[in-house]
Order: C-alpha cells, then structure tokens, then sequence
C-alpha cells in the first residue's frame, strides 16, 4: 500500500532590509503587583522556581524589565489581600525599609537573575495623602493626591527609590507615579487607584521633575502616563507636550494595549507621527481581560499578536505583560499558582512572552520584514554589532508554513537555531547547526529563529 504524500506548504519569502533600523528595542517585562508580597514569602523551592522561569534566561524566559509595585498602603478596605500593597512609609519622611519584605525578596531575585531593567511603578499615592484617606480613589471617582501633597508624594517618591538604588543596589531606571489616570477609580474599586485630570498630570509631573533634580537623583527618569488605552490618550499627551520643558524631559510615553484593537493602534499612529514623530513610545501593560483560566496555546496566540502589533505599529520600544504571576480563573498570569499548596502551573503564554524576551536583548533593533499575513505575523531584529539576528513568526493558522527570507542591503547571518512554542512545546530547540534554506513552522505555534555569524 502507497503511504499518502506529506503535503508541504506553500513557502513565503519574508523580505528583510538589513538597513532599515525601524527602533531600538529596550527590553520585555512584567509587573510584580499582586503576587510578589505573597510569593516571595513561600518556601525557598518555590518561590525560586518562580523567579527562575521569569527572569533566568536558560531555566526561563529571561524577562529584562521588572515593574515593582511602590504600594500606597491602608489597603483594609480591598477585600482581597493580594490586592493591597504595603508602603514603607510610616510618618512623613519616615520608612520601614523591613516592610513589603516578600516583594523585596523578588525584586532581589530579579536583579540576581540578570534582569537589567527596573520600574518603580505606583497605583495609588499613600492613603494619608490622598482626599478620601483610601488607596482605591475618591468617592466619586474623581482626583484623590491632595494638591497640597504633590511635593510630598514627590519626595516619597524619591526617597524610596534613592534606597533601593543605593542600599538595595537595585538599578531602578524610572519612576511611574501615575496610572491610567483617566478611569474614574472610586473608593469602593477592589484595587488601588488614582484619577488624574490632565492638568493635573502636567502639574505632578513638573513637581516631581523638579524633585529628581534639587536631590541629584541622576540616572532616574519618569514613564509617563501610563495611558489604559490607544483611544484616548491624545487629551493627556497635549497636555504634557504644552510644557516644552516637561516634554524634553520625557524619555519616552507609556501606553496600555487594554480594550485595543490593531484599527486604534493604527489611528493612534497616524496622529501621534504627525505631532510627535520623535517620541518613543512603551506598551507598559496588557492582558488579555477575560474570565477563565487558560494554560494552553488559544491565550497565548492572542498575546503574540498583541505584542507583534505593538511592535510593528507604534513601534514600541518595550512591551511589559501585566501581572506576571496570578492565582485567579482569569487569562492573566504568565504563571498560575494556587497559593494554598503553592503549585506552580507554567502557561503557554509564558513560553511565547519566551519567544521575545529571551532572544530579543535590549540594545536590539527592530528590521522591517515584509511578507507576511493576517495569519501568519513575522518581525525581525538584530543586535547592534550585526552578529545576531532574532526573528519570530507567529503561525495562527491550523494549518503548517513554511517561510524562507530574502535580505536586502545585507546578507543573513549563516548558522541558526529554532525554538518553537506550541501545544507541543515549550519554547523548545528543534534545530541547531546551519540555518536552514526554509524553515517549517508548526501549525498555532510562535517560532523564533536565533542566526549568528
């Protein structure tokens, strides 16, 4: 009996310019909130497992930014206690630098694991300075940060940061004191919270610069503003680039892919290259928003196309997951635990966040690499010495591809390795020696190619 033929699929030629350096990558993370205070307190095994699938590179995906949660405190009213954030502060102008004791172990963890890349990001300003005394918002939803406090929040501000960069030798980079300010956080909200008129944005921000500079905090800058969405952040970004002075001094605008489809990436785009061609731009948080647990490739297929738009669109130049570990029924975690017996449950979705931060270093930059389709996504990058060159393709179609590359103004590095994540594997090698003339790629699967010179 004559076996069927093995039908091999169409090739693509994906055509990379090796000149055309669209924007420099500096690096893929996630957020500690909601699950560092807790974690970072279980038994060492555990908790180390943890930290090595988030941040080692050769036990796990090597992620290169850490987003750590400055907790406003006075949480009692969030009933569920992974949602509430110690603060050190314990008088004006006075810490206790023993508290959050679980977070700071990860934090630590993170740092010890190569992660370059440090974010002090806040929700919530501490409840003593806020108008309803509560970290989850004012009563009616609007701006809670007491003006007369803007300078004392700025300093706090500082002074926690001036710690865990000079006794905790935590190499934090930026400051994030506000978080998408436009929502209406209300106190009965089971997290916390801060709405930010745009003017008053304008105003904390010119506070806190001029914060940073009369205490010589050098090499610490802002991300701003930490937008929920495309949609409606034009209001906020006027404002800031109104004062010449505070948009010189924003290294970048951070924005959130929640509730965003690739038609208001697009939109976005078209007004922000037309006022501000020279802004980078961060995707600074993004989950999937959906009820239900899934540790399988359908959630993790919609992240890889998220971060292939936010990549290729507005060109941002990091992308960082929300939260990075989670114990609910909900798409979130790149990891799920149940706290109870501390199991650690590993989700596709980590193995495709995987497929970028391992292989894509900051310092990277993104080439343009054309030929792809609705369901079959392919980005290419190189590091700067030309000697490695990372492209990841996303296969959302059921059925098996095959691509090959075509360079222009360059020529494609002669040995590769392939990694591939899919219900099969776990960002798992399937190919080392010299690079291929072709490569196949699984059906519902995130590949990424590794070629060196």
């Amino acid at each position: 009996m004559t076996p069927e033929p093995v039908q091999t699929p169409n090739v693509t030629t994906i055509v990379i310019n090796a000149q055309s350096e669209v924007q420099t990558i500096e690096g893929f993370g996630a957020a500690s909130a909601w699950w560092a205070q807790d974690v970072g307190g279980w038994a060492d095994e555990k908790r180390t497992l943890v930290a090595d699938l988030l941040f080692d590179r050769e036990k796990g995906v090597g992620l290169s930014f850490y987003r750590y949660n400055l907790g406003g405190g006075n949480g009692e009213n969030i009933q569920d206690t992974w949602r509430r954030a110690e603060t050190f502060e314990v008088a004006p102008g006075q810490y206790d630098w023993t508290r959050d004791a679980n977070a700071m172990w990860m934090l630590r963890a993170a740092r010890d694991r190569g992660v370059e890349h440090f974010v002090a990001f806040v929700n919530s300003p501490p409840a003593r300075m806020t108008v309803s005394g509560l970290t989850t918002g004012e009563k009616d939803g609007k701006s809670n940060l007491k003006p007369e406090m803007y300078g004392e929040f700025s300093q706090y501000l500082v002074d926690v940061v001036r710690h865990l960069r000079e006794d905790e030798n935590i190499p934090v980079d930026w400051i994030s004191p506000i978080n998408e300010p436009q929502w209406n956080w209300s106190y009965k909200n089971g997290q916390e919270g801060c709405h930010y008129g745009p003017n008053e944005v304008l105003e904390l921000t010119r506070v806190l610069l001029q914060t940073l500079e009369k205490n010589q905090l050098e090499g610490v800058k802002l991300t701003l503003f930490e937008s929920g969405e495309w949609k409606s952040s034009d209001v906020y970004i006027e404002k800031l680039a109104s004062d010449p002075q505070v948009w010189a001094a924003l290294p970048h605008l951070s924005i959130h892919s929640y509730w965003s489809t690739r038609a208001d990436k697009e939109r976005f785009m078209k007004y922000f290259q037309k006022n501000h061609p020279d802004k980078p731009l961060w995707m600074s948080e993004w989950t999937e928003m959906q009820e239900g647990r899934d540790t399988g490739m359908a959630s993790a297929l919609i992240m890889a196309s998220t971060i292939h738009d936010d990549l290729t669109i507005p060109s941002v130049t990091s992308w960082q997951y929300w939260i990075a570990v989670s114990k609910y029924q909900y798409r979130d975690g790149l990891i799920y635990v149940n706290p109870l017996d501390q199991k650690v449950i590993h989700t596709k979705r980590l193995w495709v966040m995987g497929n970028y931060s391992r292989f894509i270093r900051p310092g990277f930059v993104r080439l343009l690499a054309q030929g792809g389709s609705e369901t079959l996504l392919v980005s290419a990058y190189r590091s700067a010495d030309d000697q490695r060159w990372v492209v990841v393709a996303v296969n959302l179609s059921k059925d098996p591809a095959s691509i090959r590359f075509d360079v222009t103004n360059g020529q494609l590095p002669a040995q590769g390795e392939q990694f591939e994540t899919s219900e099969k594997a776990d960002l798992t090698s399937l190919h080392t020696g010299a690079a291929a003339e072709t490569w196949l790629l699984a059906p519902l699967s995130v590949t990424t190619l590794v070629l060196d010179r």
